[in-house]
């Protein structure tokens, strides 16, 4: 296959995709109000992208039990990161709640990591783990497409059969690699922009959201979304990314490292196509490192057991928090909604469930119209 075209440009890139809707960029947050406070004591696992000091990307899940992220303050929380680890500078988590199709979404920086001793038999072991502290700079609750495309909490699909072998030396032939990115319909992608930000992105499809080209190259589609594209502009800006991949039902976790670019190749967006349908761009992954192993969180998580999925009742419904945050974004910026009006909207008896109804619609619409079949918003995924 030839070379596919790149693009390199923000223009280039909103030309395809077009500009998010400025409700869109109102409902970030500055500091954790209650509804994120709620999220946090319930959810049992998170995506985490970060640097180490030599400037390595590395995105990783953690977690394990509900309120593992302790929350410190309204603008600072903390965590345990299993070692190796040395986070510095920016970094980015999701949270995910079992069963739930929006994902809260944290943005900030490291503000103190401090070494834990663990504990091997009798004999001592230092720093195997480290509390890391953030300040946080932003929280907002991203849409449910992600998970909806992967199904990533419905029951777990048979094993896929095992992937052609991959000729060539790179790092998607080591053991147990295009296995398991044959099976994964979900992950973590992160990236950091050219002024100190980073973003941990869900990305979702099904059956295989990372397909391979070679032994060094993966593509990942870039469907419709709500325009916001801060992965897309951050590799404009800074082409080193993370991401890591979840297989339902397993407790491994793919970790890869590389460099990525943006394409419109149609050739290769047709491959992607779904009942004719092909994404808009896709994700090009010059891969530098790519390996299987095992996650505790994901493990002491138990994320696909019966009765792991939340009942809805016993978490906020992220759309209303949405709603709440657009709300008080609103009331801090200028030319947006009115602020009262959304609050009075959203005081409305029975609006959260009428409002669920319509997202859940709107969900099923538009995903059907990218070629998704059977989606069910209300089974979260």
């Amino acid at each position: 296959m030839s070379t596919p075209r790149r693009l390199t440009t923000v223009d280039e890139v909103e030309t395809t995709i077009g500009r998010p809707a400025q409700v869109i960029m109102l409902k970030q947050i500055s500091a954790l109000d209650e509804g994120c406070r709620t999220v946090l004591a319930r959810c049992p696992v998170a995506a985490f992208g970060y640097r180490d000091a030599d400037g390595t990307s590395r995105t990783t899940f953690i977690g394990g039990t509900p309120g593992f992220a302790r929350v410190h303050s309204p603008t600072r929380i903390s965590f345990p990161l299993p070692g190796p680890g040395d986070p510095h500078g920016p970094v980015s988590l999701f949270f995910l709640l079992p069963g739930v199709g929006e994902i809260l979404r944290v943005n900030g920086s490291v503000a103190a990591r401090k070494g834990r001793k663990g504990r091997k038999g009798a004999e001592t072991t230092v720093d195997v783990d480290v509390d890391v502290c953030v300040d946080v700079e932003e929280a907002y609750v991203h849409c449910a497409q992600a998970v909806l495309r992967s199904r990533l909490w419905q029951p777990p699909a048979p094993l896929a059969e095992p992937a052609a072998g991959i000729t060539g030396d790179g790092p998607l032939g080591r053991p147990g690699v295009a296995d398991f990115l044959a099976a994964s319909p979900f992950l973590a992608l992160s990236t950091w922009d050219s002024s100190g930000g980073s973003d941990t992105s869900p990305r979702g499809d099904r059956q295989t959201v990372a397909r391979i080209l070679d032994s060094r190259t993966l593509v990942i589609p870039d469907r419709k979304g709500n325009k916001r594209a801060d992965t897309l502009h951050n590799l404009l800006r800074d082409d080193r990314l993370s991401f890591a991949a979840l297989v339902p039902g397993r407790s491994g976790v793919l970790h890869v490292r590389g460099r990525g670019a943006i394409t419109d190749d149609p050739a290769l967006l047709e491959t992607m196509a779904l009942r004719g349908m092909p994404p808009h761009l896709a994700l090009l992954i010059d891969v530098e490192h790519a390996e299987v192993t095992g996650n505790d969180a994901v493990a002491r998580a138990r994320l696909w057991t019966p009765g792991a999925h939340l009942d809805r009742g016993t978490v906020p419904d992220m759309m209303a928090m949405a709603g709440e945050h657009l709300a008080a974004g609103s009331a801090e910026a200028d030319g947006g909604p009115p602020a009262f009006l959304l609050k009075a909207f959203g005081a409305i008896p029975g609006i959260n469930r009428l409002l669920r109804l319509v997202v859940d619609r709107a969900y099923r619409y538009g995903l059907r119209k990218e070629g998704y079949e059977d989606v069910d918003p209300g089974a979260g995924g």
